[in-house]
């Protein structure tokens, strides 16, 4: 028997697990909705096309929206047109598809725009966790989140904290570990002060310049952390200026080059578009301070991986902080092994209990507004 034959509500497919604590998850779509769940690992696209045609009745109880959670479609080598163009996808019954996360890498939008599928993606913009500070309003979780994993990246620039803590790890003996980490002989009485290692000398970044690649809700968060937490100047660099800042404005072109050696600190909150790929290049790498720090929290493909690798190698540049890569899932060999110079992570920059949740009540209201009440949801890309 199929699903739609079982219940006579409108259906919605969970190709990832939501949060089931979730207040809407546990009212209005258990009451309004048939939840149907569909695991990615229990087999290929073939299966899940072949599982869409199988189980859903367009006139009995059609799919009406899909739930991508924060993985989506991309077990499966994403939502391409290939697999919309097949007959048993049901895009003529299907008129949501929603998104926990903000990309949305690997995805067809003339597709999508071809059958009428409205895609929404995640923001706290315009969520009910808004506040000001001073006079800028800025985002609630997720930007606060993700900028936290940023000040960290900046922070490990500076400080170097991890590869000291690595040296302790291994001697568990202060002293040594400071000699350690600054390449010294860890049983020699020479007094290490932790303010030089084997190629960096320590520093504050305090009174710092930092310029922030992109000024949406997330850059925003990071220049307020930079600023407010670490005392440092605050620089951004976007297409048009934002008036609702106060910090200094360049424009994102070939004008920023003769500018970029002010800054010890460069942010990169974009997203991961045509436009944006490779932008940081061999070129852009150059021109910038032979001590830069850099962070990426935008995508991986912003970097030109063989520039990048060269520039950390040659200590072009002071550091590099990735909680995004190239190649992801696979991280490069030579960010893996170098410790003193990059700080890594699992793109994690949002993975906190809360942001789960709030993306998650977020990618439902916006099914309920589109299917139920035949309104705009938020956040819709195509």
């Amino acid at each position: 028997m199929k699903f739609a034959e079982m219940d006579p509500k409108p259906a919605i497919l969970f190709i990832s697990k939501p949060e089931l604590t979730s207040k809407l998850y546990n009212t209005t779509i258990k009451d309004h909705f048939q939840i149907i769940h569909y695991d990615f690992a229990t087999g290929d696209r073939e299966s899940f096309l072949d599982f869409l045609k199988d189980n859903f009745d367009p006139q009995l109880a059609p799919l009406t929206a899909i739930y991508g959670g924060f993985p989506a479609f991309h077990p499966i080598g994403g939502l391409t047109a290939e697999l919309l163009d097949d007959s048993r996808f049901p895009k003529n019954s299907l008129k949501c598809i929603v998104l926990c996360s903000r990309g949305v890498n690997g995805i067809d939008f003339e597709a999508l725009k071809k059958y009428k599928v409205k895609l929404y993606n995640y923001t706290d913009e315009e969520g009910p966790a808004t506040e000001c500070v001073g006079a800028i309003e800025i985002p609630g979780l997720v930007g606060n989140d993700v900028a936290d994993c940023a000040l960290w990246h900046v922070i490990e620039g500076y400080r170097k904290f991890s590869y000291q803590q690595l040296h302790l790890r291994k001697t568990g003996h202060t002293l040594e570990a400071r000699r350690s980490a600054a390449g010294e002989d860890t049983k020699s009485t020479k007094f290490m002060f932790g303010e030089s290692l084997k190629s960096y000398d320590v520093k504050s970044p305090k009174g710092q310049k930092g310029l922030i690649l992109g000024l949406g809700g997330i850059g925003k968060q990071i220049a307020l952390k930079l600023q407010y937490g670490l005392g440092m100047e605050i620089h951004y660099a976007k297409r048009t200026p934002d008036s609702t800042v106060p910090w200094t404005f360049h424009a994102l072109d070939q004008t920023l080059y003769p500018k970029l050696k002010e800054f010890t600190t460069i942010v990169v909150a974009l997203p991961g578009t045509p436009e944006t790929k490779h932008l940081i290049d061999s070129r852009f790498l150059h021109a910038c301070a032979r001590d830069v720090i850099f962070v990426n929290i935008g995508r991986g493909v912003i970097f030109e991986p063989t520039a990048l690798e060269q520039a950390i190698e040659s200590t072009q540049i002071r550091h590099f902080g990735g909680d995004v890569f190239y190649h992801e899932p696979d991280v490069e060999k030579w960010l893996l092994a170098n410790d003193e110079s990059v700080t890594i992570t699992p793109h994690i920059g949002s993975g906190t209990k809360g942001n789960y949740y709030q993306s998650c009540e977020f990618a439902l209201t916006n099914i309920i507004q589109e299917v139920l009440e035949k309104s705009e949801g938020h956040s819709r890309v195509v």
